[in-house]
């Protein structure tokens, strides 16, 4: 059965709407260069009313460990997405220091080359993720580069998937996860129940 993520809460009403409508995981984006972009405080707020079926994902972007520390001592995530160009080596140290938190890898996708990449990490992630290049952008990539893919790990599609586009996105794919955000937006960084509602049943009449 597909898994679906929905990414970049930042209050309680569309949190609330999110786990209603039947998310398997809650997003928290932690970049300031990010209209969803969330504080600490804020989000182990908004982690009190998360149930415990359902799955805390904290991303990120080419942050310190000492950052990463920060995000766990608050909200203890059950996955970390690491968002940036992080390094095979930094995610072995992080994965040696809190071997209880699952990693996603998430990969910039434009072309079938920028796939190469994704078998490096394989002994290390535990899922990967492939967006556009411009992440957050609310635009998708080119979904015929994922054609007859085989991933070593289960994985999400993201990149500009909204309620238009959702079911060729997965026609083309194949895709057994997938991450939405803008696609859930009506005003850019802020989540809207409306769309998440009308969003989940469209993907429960898909799947």
């Amino acid at each position: 059965m597909m898994k679906i993520k929905l990414c970049g809460f930042k209050e309680e009403g569309s949190t609330l709407a999110a786990i209603k409508a039947g998310a398997d995981f809650i997003g928290f984006v932690f970049n300031e260069n990010s209209p969803r972009n969330i504080d600490l405080n804020a989000a182990e707020k908004l982690v009190k009313i998360i149930p415990q079926n359902v799955d805390r994902v904290a991303v990120v972007v080419d942050v310190e460990m000492v950052f990463l520390e920060q995000i766990i001592a608050k909200i203890s995530p059950n996955y970390i997405q690491f968002h940036g160009n992080e390094a095979i080596e930094f995610l072995e140290k992080f994965r040696q220091k809190f071997p209880q938190i699952k990693i996603i890898k998430a990969f910039k996708i434009a072309a079938k080359e920028d796939l190469q990449r994704v078998q490096d990490f394989k002994n290390i992630a535990d899922l990967f993720l492939f967006d556009g290049k411009n992440p957050g952008g609310g635009l998708a990539f080119d979904w015929n580069i994922l054609r007859e893919f085989n991933c070593a790990k289960s994985w999400f599609l993201a990149g500009g998937l909204n309620i238009n586009n959702i079911k060729e996105a997965l026609e083309k794919t194949g895709a057994p996860m997938v991450d939405i955000s803008s696609g859930i937006e009506e005003i850019r960084g802020e989540k809207s129940p409306k769309l998440i509602k009308q969003l989940m049943e469209e993907l429960k009449k898909i799947c």
